[in-house]
């Protein structure tokens, strides 16, 4: 197969329309979250573009289908298929050119997208690795293996309506199944599908077993689909079947063991990093080491109005989930922390509860909001105001009754919150009231 042959096809196939559709459907899904302020879904780390990208496929695949049976069809819409069909050349010389060049073009355009997203990342992380690079690789090869899919059936089934079957036909094949089992469940079935159930955040990742099992699934599809737009006969085309049966009892044997979820951990990006100034230390993880200068002076200002507190804190961490809290340390949870807020407001962060950690089912959010003010000398603390209402008149309640109180009382009763809050205890009866 020579590249002229390869250049006309280009020229004369759907495949770059189809790349471009592809693209620009992607890009919607990428930057009209930018209208609603929820570029945080996918800009915060290499893994969450890759995973983003991955969720959108619940579109771009069905599209991808009905692209590949769209340029099956080309011959017949321009009456010339019998025409081409009296050539000596065997079938799959005909068909094998356009089929991969409109396969390349979709992969073409799936590589746009995460171009387009890759200038934010970079922007907003330091934390570079290369666990993403299979969720993307992946996900490329699903819309390859779904255009030729798509050109295989409609060269089975050559109607004007196929590409618009297989178009509905796709989004039923990605959307039916986890209606049928649940959006929020598992199993190596689902597994099977194009697009992720699950949202990333950037401390997690893809399992290295489920792209590979992925890999094997949607390999082995896309060799089915080559071989059915290929076969010369019809009566042959329950061959092209086997690659893919194959190829789904490879899978299902890899994904099994990961069909309780899969993501896991990222143990990496939740290592920490810290100064190294000569100061108290303030850490951050390392995917968000980019924000660690942005954090340092509002964090070291924390320090200094948590001093006034026994046994107060001397350092301050960046921490992803609750658990064991030292006495020596101040700790900020990772959805409190965005180095482009206020610095006064990322201090009162720190400062809520004492600079205690947020607990699971904790309801203690007028508490932890009224000791940052305390410690602010400001109410209320920035970053804390309510709109007006029962909760804020309950917050004012407790405010003033704290400051009618004596100033060393009042300073017990905050060191007691801070005692409460590192054992994830009952801020409510430490601040003194109900």
């Amino acid at each position: 197969m020579s590249a002229r042959i390869l250049a006309v096809e280009l020229r004369r196939s759907n495949g770059p329309l189809a790349g471009a559709l592809v693209a620009l459907a992607g890009f919607s899904g990428l930057y009209l979250l930018a209208a609603t302020g929820q570029t945080a879904l996918w800009d915060g780390q290499w893994a969450m573009l890759a995973g983003y990208q991955r969720i959108m496929l619940v579109v771009l695949w069905p599209l991808a289908v009905g692209a590949g049976g769209w340029h099956a069809g080309r011959d017949r819409a321009a009456r010339t298929e019998e025409l081409i069909g009296t050539t000596p050349r065997p079938r799959w010389r005909r068909v094998l050119p356009g089929s991969l060049v409109v396969a390349a073009c979709l992969v073409a355009g799936y590589a746009a997208i995460l171009a387009a997203g890759a200038g934010r990342v970079a922007a907003r992380t330091s934390y570079v690795h290369a666990g993403w690079v299979p969720v993307a690789l992946v996900g490329a090869l699903s819309l390859a293996a779904a255009g030729l899919l798509g050109a295989g059936v409609a060269r089975l089934v050559p109607s004007r309506y196929t590409p618009a079957a297989l178009l509905l036909a796709g989004f039923a094949a990605v959307v039916l199944p986890p209606e049928a089992l649940g959006w929020s469940g598992h199993g190596a079935a689902l597994l099977l599908l194009p697009e992720f159930l699950d949202d990333m955040d950037e401390f997690t990742a893809v399992a290295g077993r489920v792209s590979a099992g992925q890999a094997v699934w949607f390999g082995a599809l896309a060799v089915s689909g080559l071989a059915l737009a290929t076969v010369a006969r019809r009566r042959w085309a329950w061959v092209a079947a086997v690659p893919a049966v194959a190829g789904l009892v490879v899978a299902l044997a890899v994904l099994r063991p990961v069909a309780g979820s899969p993501l896991v951990p990222d143990a990496r990006a939740g290592a920490e990093v810290c100064t190294h100034d000569g100061g108290p230390d303030v850490c951050v993880t390392r995917a968000h080491g980019k924000g660690l200068p942005a954090l340092v002076e509002p964090a070291r200002r924390a320090l200094r109005s948590l001093s006034v507190l026994p046994d107060a804190p001397t350092s301050v961490h960046e921490v992803v989930r609750p658990g064991t809290q030292p006495a020596a340390q101040a700790w900020l949870s990772v959805g409190n922390f965005d180095p482009a807020q206020d610095t006064d407001e990322i201090t009162a962060r720190i400062l809520a509860g004492a600079g205690t950690q947020f607990c699971p089912g904790s309801e203690h959010y007028r508490e932890r909001a009224i000791v940052a003010a305390w410690l602010l000398r400001r109410y209320p603390a920035p970053g804390f105001e309510v709109p007006p209402g029962h909760e804020a008149a309950a917050r004012d309640l407790a405010w003033r009754t704290l400051r009618a109180l004596p100033a060393d009382e009042q300073l017990q009763r905050i060191a007691a919150v801070r005692r409460a809050g590192l054992v994830c205890g009952d801020l409510t009866a430490a601040l003194g009231g109900r």
